[in-house]
């Protein structure tokens, strides 16, 4: 109460004097940030507009557009690395032989050990492609080389992220898809902001703060990678980035 007004939303009552607006007649509590899903996650977003699943993707797919002879030779080289990879898995495993399928060495120590390593490996390259997605975010070109300069960070993320994958889908192919839900924006906060494996906790808060559009975005991203050899997964590491980026509040291009 004052006797004059103190600034916008002010109001004067029949007893002459001034009132804040929060006790006027049929104030209401605005809404807090971050939309129908509550209080924002930890990292802060604060901007959903434009994060709808059709937005981002449609997004994601024009910037690999114009990008899109940098991003298929990124591309071919994360597939080629992950190939070496699974051969060289194979033969040490069957001896130079695949005819004993996966099963068989799935829950032996050294099937285990592959796994871990190869996951490991596929994780890491992860993270390559969520920093060629942050550099098309940022309106650059993709610069390959620099993809691949990673940080101590970036590396134990990556790692962090393909062994719990690799543990899961050794399991059981259908128990990598909450790993996707949960933590597949790990990779992206590493690229992004060079977080380490410190960043699982805000990956789990940003995936459920806003869950109608994280993890149908991590949903794809699972389909891409797991089951179509990473074709697609340059689109969903691109919309991933953008989508944190709009929930910050920060520029995109």
């Amino acid at each position: 109460m004052s006797d004059s007004s103190q600034g916008p939303g002010w109001w004067q009552a029949s007893d002459g004097k001034w009132y804040p607006p929060e006790q006027a007649p049929g104030y209401q509590q605005p809404s807090p940030a971050g939309g129908p899903y509550g209080a924002p996650y930890a990292g802060g977003p604060t901007d959903s507009g434009g994060t709808d699943i059709g937005s981002v993707l449609s997004y994601g797919w024009n910037k690999f557009v114009q990008n899109i002879g940098e991003w298929v030779l990124l591309w071919l080289i994360v597939i080629g690395i992950s190939l070496v990879m699974g051969v060289i898995v194979g033969a040490l495993a069957f001896g130079g032989s695949f005819a004993g399928g996966f099963s068989g060495i799935r829950f032996s120590a050294l099937g285990i050990i592959l796994g871990l390593i190869s996951g490991a490996v596929t994780g890491v390259l992860i993270v390559v492609l969520a920093k060629a997605a942050v550099q098309a975010v940022s309106g650059g070109r993709i610069d390959i080389g620099a993809c691949f300069q990673l940080t101590g960070n970036n590396i134990a993320a990556g790692v962090v992220f393909g062994v719990i994958f690799g543990i899961a889908n050794s399991l059981c192919g259908l128990l990598a898809i909450p790993v996707f839900l949960f933590l597949g924006f790990l990779p992206i906060l590493s690229a992004l902001d060079d977080k380490g494996a410190d960043a699982l906790g805000e990956s789990v808060s940003l995936a459920t703060s806003r869950p109608a559009e994280t993890m149908l975005l991590m949903l794809l991203g699972w389909f891409f990678t797991g089951c179509c050899l990473m074709i697609g997964t340059p689109v969903i590491a691109i919309g991933a980035v953008y989508m944190l980026k709009k929930y910050r509040g920060e520029p995109v291009s």
